[in-house]
């Protein structure tokens, strides 16, 4: 190879190395963009989520100690009327009613918000409680399998409420289900959430961005959220089911 052969080569091979290190340059700052875009959306639905946890126990807060007392002691006094006519005791006793079920639906609205035994003793605590409260109604038969042993944080657990409370509500209006059956565990790696129903069904890929619904644009936000994966599997007059694994923390 002559002389000008060769600076023909290297010349070629610098060209070669510049053109790399610019496409090299331009891939890693599209890579970066893209992490960035995707934590400033983490952080975004983070926020956004946080927000709605603080504003439902502000609610809480408020219905629990303002709202709630102020009718109590409405009823304590419309109860400690005294009339000589049978026409006005029967008024008061219906008005005294009406204010017990306002009271009673105050305390509904407040556990769906924020359940007590959530904050207080955990996740499978509440997810009984709220499995027996709906249990006792008219609706389908929910199963709930949990072991009291499961590890997780804070967040997650209210995440993981949150998520099967939006589920399990919307298989209530939609489903037609008669059974719905919930069953967490958790492996030394992650924990399964599965929730499954004998319902109508539906197809999972006539679902879109748009026509989606906020139910389960929450769900999937919260699942991000815990860096989980979730799995939809449903079909007209086979049910649905819920698969939703989330890595343990390490």
């Amino acid at each position: 190879m002559d002389s000008y052969e060769t600076k023909i080569y290297i010349a070629i091979l610098i060209g070669a190395a510049i053109l790399g290190i610019i496409l090299a340059y331009f891939v890693i700052t599209i890579i970066r963009h893209q992490r960035r875009a995707v934590q400033f959306h983490e952080e975004k639905i983070r926020a956004e989520i946080s927000t709605l946890e603080k504003d439902r126990s502000r609610i809480v807060a408020d219905l629990h100690d303002e709202l709630g007392p102020l009718l109590s002691t409405v009823r304590m006094e419309l109860n400690s009327l005294e009339t000589p006519l049978e026409q006005d005791h029967k008024l008061i006793d219906k008005a005294s009613n009406h204010l017990d079920n306002v009271l009673e639906r105050i305390r509904e609205i407040s556990r769906d918000l924020m359940p007590q035994a959530l904050t207080r003793k955990g996740l499978a605590t509440a997810l009984e409680e709220f499995v027996n409260e709906l249990n006792a109604g008219n609706g389908p038969k929910i199963n709930l399998t949990i072991k009291k042993s499961l590890v997780l944080v804070k967040e997650f657990e209210i995440h993981i409420y949150r998520i099967l409370q939006e589920i399990i509500n919307n298989a209530l209006k939609h489903s037609e289900a008669t059974e719905i059956v919930i069953k967490i565990c958790q492996s030394a790696t992650l924990t399964q959430l599965s929730v499954t129903d004998n319902g109508c069904g539906f197809i999972p890929h006539a679902i879109n961005p748009e026509s989606m619904g906020l139910g389960l644009k929450n769900i999937m936000s919260r699942v991000d959220i815990m860096k989980g994966d979730l799995y939809l599997d449903s079909s007209p007059g086979e049910g649905t089911r819920y698969t939703i694994e989330i890595p343990l923390a390490t």
